[in-house]
């Protein structure tokens, strides 16, 4: 019988920045790394701790297969720019 070693896939990250939505927080992920597009993601109440729903998110990209889609990326916190 041959050993085999489980793949072990990569989750990639999708660096977000939170803003103020109207009636929760979002996270904006500006270039999505599976498909390149813009996207979304609830962020939850204002007052909850929005960061509470960073890491893995499934993706909302319409051009992937759903294994890809459901593979997802991990929402990562950028720090906001300075205005």
């Amino acid at each position: 019988m041959i050993a085999t070693t489980p793949t072990r896939t990569i989750t990639p990250e999708a660096p977000a920045r939170l803003v103020r939505g109207r009636g929760c927080w979002l996270w904006i992920v500006p270039r999505c790394p599976l498909c390149g597009k813009r996207h979304q993601h609830g962020g939850g109440h204002f007052d909850a701790d929005p960061r509470t729903l960073l890491g893995h998110r499934v993706g909302h990209c319409t051009r992937l297969s759903p294994a890809e889609v459901a593979r997802g990326y991990a929402l990562v916190e950028v720090a906001q720019e300075a205005s």
